[in-house]
């Protein structure tokens, strides 16, 4: 994987740092796997310092660890983290929820639609699932027009790739999810903000109580 050089503006670390964030999102990097400089030097094709900075910058906002031996690495994620951060996602969620049952346009409406039609054709493995999963609700934080809920969510999509790294298991979202975000939209479509806020509530927690008890089982 190399960094896109035709993005002269923006600083080569922030681009190794978005790219180490994605890797954690979708969980390809497990907890207490090291990450040297030299080795995102090499996948990412760049120099020390920014790979330097963006380490730095990852062990800052509790992505990263330093192992005793002084060497970064994956955070671990306990039990105890897990729930806080899924406190705070549920938190944010629903308020994103809430505030874009207020503000939804025709246009974001069928962009929101859309999504949803694309999780109805069906998804068969959860590989499939997560990346349209992580739109609906994306766009949901782009709706809520809050640039400081759009900037804390993407943090916890963060912790929530890593929490689904940590965990071993089959995750059970044909049951619940396509259901739930059908409510969600629905509410958000009737532009009923309480509705749209119990309707995230009850999915987030749908989510929170599988990956805990996932988490739980992992641990023991």
């Amino acid at each position: 994987m190399t960094i896109d050089a035709q993005k002269p503006d923006v600083p080569l670390s922030d681009v190794v740092y978005a790219q180490v964030r994605d890797l954690l999102r979708e969980g390809e990097l497990a907890p207490g796997q090291r990450l040297s400089e030299s080795e995102l030097c090499e996948r990412f094709q760049v120099s020390r310092t920014p790979a330097r900075e963006a380490i730095h910058r990852l062990i800052n906002e509790g992505f990263l660890a330093v192992s005793g031996s002084g060497r970064p690495c994956v955070a671990e994620i306990d039990i105890n983290a897990a729930e806080e951060i899924y406190d705070m996602r549920e938190a944010v969620e629903c308020l994103a929820a809430r505030l874009a049952a207020k503000k939804a346009t025709t246009e974001d409406l069928i962009e929101l639609r859309a999504i949803l039609d694309e999780q109805r054709r069906g998804v068969s493995t959860e590989t499939e699932f997560l990346p349209i999963n992580d739109r609906f609700h994306g766009c949901i934080y782009r709706i809520s027009g809050n640039r400081y809920v759009q900037r804390t969510a993407s943090i916890l999509l963060v912790s929530a790739g890593m929490i689904r790294g940590t965990t071993h298991g089959k995750y059970d979202f044909e049951t619940f999810s396509l259901k739930e975000h059908e409510e969600i939209y629905q509410a958000i479509e009737d532009g009923d903000s309480a509705a749209a806020e119990a309707a995230m509530r009850r999915h987030t927690r749908h989510g929170r109580f599988q990956r805990i008890a996932l988490l739980t089982r992992t641990h023991n």
